[in-house]
């Protein structure tokens, strides 16, 4: 059979990480082993970043920027390489958000080439007078790439139901929405990294891991705040917190200023390791007792992490929103609160501890619920 040239559009790729950036690399990677060709069409977000180079068979392309605007790009750049990539590929997939997709969309439809929006959330920016017309504009470009797309995709029909933008898209186009998640594998652990986890992390009863960027929409203040009221169920219990994650993300200085204040209330009980490879997450797993996702807003659409830290039978407190909720839901291996809700996460985490055997596995297999095998087929459905 042919191999078909996919074009992946996306605004941050390797080795920015984040959910969306994981799960493109997953899909890309895991398509050219089946042995299609694929291209990543990405902004270049840190200008010491090779222009061209390939990665897990996957080449990429970086292109340069004149102007950043919160965390997306202005490139006149773009426009060019946009045109001649399209017409090099069988078919594009614009991973969004991402508001320069719509530049790929019209490229696609203008040659006659198959477009496929992957919507992985929608992003929710602070109050204010700016963020609100960059929401504004990133929400009408997306509505419009979306239109000019044969197919649209998001990762859980949960998350499609309630999200603003899939719905008014749903509603004005008449047209079915396909869910697909990404293809998580089982982690896979490193002894030796594991015990240098071990030994940053020092003594603990109790150990909270949480493995996300120091974004606002993560929620990382909530699981502080609850550090205090969970030492009040559990006296005489050591307890620590532990973020894996990168501490400086695009956009975040201000959020990483106020969780460094909080942090600072809790000597000894916040440990920071760091931007882990994701081939080394499992040795981040095998450390914690359980792992907690306070996510705040629909910027978080499904929490891989949570699938990955399942694999290795670590039981998950998520927060109650679409998409996020779904894992726990399908697994019963942990237990959803209210976002934002620091009490309601203690109790939880209290729950959990009390009977950790309980939530240690699922009734059907984590690899039957969520196949990657399954989520590559399903991937080029969508293509062909």
């Amino acid at each position: 059979m042919k191999s078909v040239k996919i074009l992946f559009s996306v605004s941050y790729y390797h080795p920015y990480i984040s959910g969306l950036t994981l799960a493109a690399s997953l899909w890309a990677e895991a398509l050219v082993k089946k042995g299609e060709t694929v291209t990543v069409l990405t902004m270049q977000h840190d200008k010491s970043l090779a222009k061209r180079e390939s990665i897990g068979g996957v080449r990429i392309e970086r292109v340069p920027w004149i102007i950043q605007i919160s965390k997306g790009f202005l490139s006149v750049d773009w426009f060019i390489r946009a045109w001649h990539q399209v017409r090099r590929h069988d078919a594009v997939v614009i991973h969004l958000p991402q508001v320069e997709g719509i530049v790929v969309a019209i490229c696609a439809k203008l040659q006659g080439k198959r477009v496929v929006a992957m919507y992985h959330c929608e992003p929710v920016l602070s109050p204010g007078f700016i963020p609100g017309v960059i929401q504004s504009v990133m929400e009408v470009s997306h509505f419009i790439t979306m239109l000019l797309s044969d197919r649209v995709a998001t990762y859980t029909k949960d998350y499609a139901d309630h999200s603003t933008v899939l719905g008014l898209w749903k509603r004005y186009t008449k047209r079915d929405i396909v869910t697909v998640i990404p293809p998580i594998a089982p982690p896979k652990e490193n002894i030796r990294l594991t015990r240098s986890f071990v030994q940053r992390i020092g003594h603990s009863d109790v150990i909270i891991g949480i493995a996300a960027r120091l974004a606002a929409e993560k929620g990382i203040e909530y699981a502080i705040e609850a550090l205090p009221l969970l030492a009040q169920k559990l006296p005489r219990k050591k307890i620590k917190l532990v973020i894996a994650g990168s501490m400086d993300p695009v956009g975040e200085s201000v959020y990483k200023t106020k969780i460094m204040a909080l942090v600072s209330r809790f000597a000894g009980q916040v440990i920071f390791l760091g931007s882990i490879a994701p081939k080394d997450m499992g040795s981040f797993y095998r450390c914690i007792d359980l792992l907690v996702l306070p996510s705040v807003n629909r910027t978080e659409a499904f929490g891989m992490v949570q699938v990955e830290a399942m694999y290795m039978g670590v039981p998950v407190v998520a927060s109650n929103l679409p998409g996020v909720r779904v894992p726990v839901q399908k697994t019963h291996m942990g237990l959803v609160v209210d976002p934002g809700d620091s009490r309601g996460l203690a109790g939880a985490i209290y729950t959990i501890m009390s009977d950790r055997r309980s939530y240690r596995s699922a009734k059907i297999p984590i690899g039957t619920l969520f196949s990657p095998t399954r989520s590559v087929s399903a991937f080029l459905s969508l293509i062909s």
